[in-house]
């Protein structure tokens, strides 16, 4: 037994050594996905620092981070983990008293110091700055850079040193967006610190590398918590002496070993997987590996045949078709090892070269090159597992050749294409029903089940497809009508090359649907208050007392804007605030009243879940089924809560389409409503019977101490006019002026928003440039303008959708090259039968061409369909712990990535025809007699 494996391995070691180009191609095929997934388990594992590693690229030489949670409060701290604390305390409306310095330090070891430090992005102030384009924004910090603490805790000079009087040091990201360097001026031109600063230097902390950020004592200091240095490492009671001052502790002494918790408190941390998560990854590791089989799977398919009468030579000697099989399979574990082996290899190599570039992705410094060696593993076992199943088809084909017909040269005709389109209906229609099962069983074994069979079944589908194509050559041209007919009739090779793009297709489509899915649901969860592309000017009151004088601003502000935006048309957005009712209050000093208006519904409208009685996760579970059901109960998540804020208010006809894309008619009724003191509304059930809606005030008065008195309440109602959403947003209204003076509001004294149209095309730097101009011209202590154009999209998700599409169709390329490729040389002896009879020299580019577009078109078309069977099934996965829950959260919808699709199954056909044309060669091999 053992002698005949050994016997295997060594003819398939001496095969590929024979044939080197078509082993490497096979290795590669096998190879490229594994390659892939040793570059991201590399990087995650580089990428990833472990709580320890965190807090000592946090903190450093110090002992710890304390931030003041609930000051002058006993608290229980449950995460000792993170600077994000994670506490409760009895006493969170208790009065809070301000802690001195003193205080906490005599709750430390003898001979601490503090001090001020933001362990978060962005976590001091911003600032509008100078730049290239003209005017950004920056974060600032007030730090005492001579304290060595800072030093101690990470951070490092890049270039330069510490700043003196008046000077500043910047972050690399920042000296990178501001084009500045040591010896340079900062030029803040609005916010704390405004004035010039001279760089003496670039810093950097290891945790935020792509952080913005200018430290410098011209700065306030705006720290949320103190470094801390000790002369030891803080003890238990030490730490519990500082939660009872309201102050939470990031301690290292205490990492993975936190202070016990009090008697009482009950342990919150959480343990366990996402049940949903998880099923999701397993998932995504099945649909790669079928990948890698499909993708695989044609070279040893084509070799297989190319080897015909070697295995029937070897089954006249006496070889046994079991000995044949293991042959074939030899080859699968030999190319399976080699392409895992060569893949680590790489990945690590990449990962290694690219570390810089790594750390800039994540923000933060890695703790060294980690490879994730149990997934590196657990890898080469896949590899080895899809190179057998890659070789398996080839194996038990070449077990059972025609011995005879081999020897002979003859290729026997294949029949059964009708019963392998039954076995394929039948393997689609049980991967949709495996799939449903999953679905409702939440079954991850089910779900897998699904994915294999449906895509086994379409290229189980193949062959008879190919033979009901090739019946279309009738009606083609010669070169067209060869390549059907060839594809038709040896379906044994043009099936496999076919399932490799299909392979490919249909895991780059699945992924490409997810993530075009994901951005589309973040895009609904937006506030849309203005179209995609409108650009606004914004006046805003730079005092914050008193009305300025918005004319004569934007007297000062247009001829600015008319210099840059030719045919400029300015329209007065009319903005009513919802707080106005608190400005004319008697409070007493330190009280801060809170106002707001919110749309209700008639009681008959409410949404059945607010009276359901549920006790438990079933019931609850039931009336969110239920709500389902219920058109009442269309709240949303995001939505539900958000109250107050200004009103757009307006009788104008521009204004009211351009907040409700009304028009015709619909626009008159809507403007009459309004005119005679109504408002619009998207809220179809906020409608009473006599069609109006009545709007609820609520004033609420909080004393200094976080108190608040009975809310008081007041209902006012007018005449409404549907409409659908458009631009109105969260709140769902757009005011008359009657209506806004009737609910006591008045214009907003704190900013203006007009509507600009032009017509000149807008790009990148017209944003900054114009802000740099409109503040050189506008801020004159009471007034700032800002020029916006509204961009509600995620550029990353397009270009990311196009990246993983380009890979994937380069992958598809080459799949289609290699598989064309092997059939032209399987198919040498018709080429040279071709030459003899006189066929001109360019039609054997033609025939390779159309060869090239049947493999990729079928195969692109194909996985497409597989692809979107998978995501169906990934779909359901992502949604279904985001159904269990009321107000509803968005779901995952069915977004098409029609960018994505246009490269698979047009560009990647187009591509693969002209290659075949550069590289095909154009003499036919007629020069010698092949019998």
């Amino acid at each position: 037994m053992f002698a005949s494996h050994r016997l295997a391995f060594r003819i398939a070691r001496r095969e590929a050594m024979r044939y080197k180009g078509r082993s490497a191609l096979s290795i590669a095929l096998l190879g490229l996905p594994l390659l892939g997934v040793a570059i991201g388990a590399t990087a995650y594992d580089t990428s990833q620092l472990s709580v320890a590693e965190t807090a000592e690229q946090y903190l450093g030489e110090n002992e710890a981070y304390i931030e003041l949670a609930l000051p002058g409060v006993p608290i229980t701290q449950y995460d000792w983990d993170s600077q994000y604390f994670y506490w409760d305390s009895e006493g969170d409306e208790d009065a809070g008293r301000a802690l001195t310095e003193t205080e906490i330090l005599a709750a430390l070891p003898v001979g601490s110091r503090l001090a001020p430090y933001g362990p978060y992005s962005g976590s001091g102030e911003q600032v509008d700055v100078e730049t290239p384009d003209g005017l950004g924004q920056i974060d600032t910090l007030g730090y005492n850079l001579a304290d060595e603490a800072y030093e101690a805790s990470g951070m490092e000079y890049v270039e330069g040193s510490m700043p003196g009087r008046g000077e500043v040091v910047i972050s690399a990201a920042a000296a990178d967006y501001l084009g500045l360097g040591v010896g340079d001026e900062l030029v803040v031109d609005k916010g704390v610190g405004t004035d010039e600063h001279e760089v003496s230097g670039i810093v950097e902390f290891p945790w935020d590398l792509n952080g913005r950020f200018a430290i410098g004592a011209v700065f306030p200091g705006t720290a949320e918590g103190w470094l801390v240095d000790t002369p030891e490492p803080l003890t238990d009671d030490q730490a519990l002496a500082l939660n009872g001052l309201g102050i939470g502790v990031w301690s290292q002494a205490h990492i993975g070993n936190p202070p016990p918790l009090p008697p009482g408190a009950e342990d919150l941390s959480y343990s366990g997987s996402d049940e949903a998560l998880t099923l999701i990854y397993g998932l995504i590791v099945v649909a790669v590996v079928m990948e890698v089989v499909l993708l695989a799977g044609p070279a040893f398919a084509i070799s297989a045949r190319r080897r015909t009468r070697e295995f029937a030579l070897m089954s006249a000697t006496g070889a046994t078709p079991a000995q044949i099989r293991n042959t074939v399979l030899a080859g699968g574990l030999l190319f399976g090892l080699l392409a895992a082996l060569i893949a680590v290899a790489l990945g690590i190599a990449v990962v290694a070269l690219a570390m810089p570039l790594l750390e800039q992705f994540v923000g933060h410094r890695s703790a060294g090159l980690r490879v994730l060696p149990q997934l590196q593993g657990a890898l080469v076992g896949v590899a080895v597992a899809t190179g057998l199943l890659s070789a398996l088809a080839a194996a038990i084909s070449a077990s059972r050749i025609n011995v005879v017909a081999a020897l002979m040269g003859r290729t026997p005709g294949r029949k059964g294409s009708k019963r392998w389109l039954v076995v394929g209906l039948a393997m689609v229609g049980a991967g949709i029903a495996a799939g449903l099962a999953g679905l409702s069983m939440w079954s991850l074994p089910l779900m897998a089940a699904a994915i294999i069979l449906a895509q086994l079944g379409l290229v189980a589908c193949t062959p008879a497809l190919l033979a009901l194509t090739a019946r279309l050559g009738r009606w083609m041209p010669l070169s067209p009508r060869m390549a059907m007919r060839e594809a038709g009739r040896n379906r044994g090779s043009a099936a496999p090359a076919i399932a490799a793009v299909l392979g490919v297709v249909a895991a780059g489509m699945c992924f490409s649907m997810v993530v075009t899915a994901d951005a589309e649901r973040n895009l609904e969860k937006q506030e849309q208050i203005l179209s995609q592309d409108a650009m606004t000017l914004t006046l805003m009151n730079n005092t914050g007392e008193g009305v300025p004088d918005w004319e004569a601003a934007l007297a000062e502000t247009e001829p600015v804007l008319r210099a840059a935006l030719p045919d400029l048309r300015l329209t007065y957005l009319p903005e009513y605030s919802g707080e106005s009712a608190c400005e004319a209050l008697p409070v007493a000093e330190g009280e801060d009243p809170d106002c707001s208006w919110t749309l209700t519904r008639p009681e008959d409208n409410e949404c059945s879940y607010w009276s359901a009685d549920y006790d438990s996760e079933e019931t609850e579970r039931a009336a969110v089924e239920a709500a389902r059901e219920d058109p009442r109960c269309d709240e949303n998540i995001d939505s539900q809560w958000y109250s107050g804020g200004d009103f757009p208010v307006s009788t104008d006809p521009a204004i009211v389409q351009a907040y409700t894309e009304l028009e015709g008619e619909e626009l008159d009724e809507a403007v009459a409503v309004l005119e005679a003191g109504g408002v619009l509304t998207a809220d179809e059930w906020s409608l009473t019977d006599q069609g109006t809606v009545v709007l609820q005030q609520e004033i609420t008065i909080w004393d200094e101490n976080g108190s608040s008195t009975e809310p008081q309440q007041t209902f006012v109602e007018l005449p409404a006019f549907l409409v659908d959403k458009g631009q109105l947003g969260y709140q769902q209204l757009l005011l008359s002026p009657g209506a806004a003076e009737e609910m006591g509001m008045t214009e907003s004294l704190w900013q203006r928003k007009y509507l600009i149209e032009t017509s000149a095309d807008t790009d990148s730097g017209l944003t900054e440039a114009l802000t740099a101009d409109l503040g050189q011209e506008v801020v004159d202590g009471a007034v700032w303008a800002q020029f916006e154009i509204t961009d509600y999209r995620d550029p990353f998700t397009f270009y990311f959708v196009l990246a993983v599409t380009g890979l994937c169709a380069l992958i598809a390329l080459g799949a289609t090259a290699v598989s064309t490729g092997l059939i032209i040389a399987e198919q040498r002896r018709d080429m040279t039968t071709l030459g003899a009879v006189g066929a001109p020299p360019g039609l054997r580019k033609r025939f390779a061409m159309w060869q090239t577009v049947m493999i990729a078109l079928f195969g692109a078309g194909l996985g497409t369909v597989a692809g979107v069977i998978g995501y169906a099934l990934i779909r359901e996965a992502l949604n279904r712990p985001l159904q269990y829950g009321y107000p509803f959260d968005t779901l995952y919808g069915w977004e098409l990535p029609w960018a994505a699709i246009g490269i698979t199954v047009l560009a990647v056909p187009l591509i693969a025809a002209v290659g075949a044309l550069v590289f095909t060669r154009a003499r036919l091999p007629s020069e010698r007699r092949l019998t």
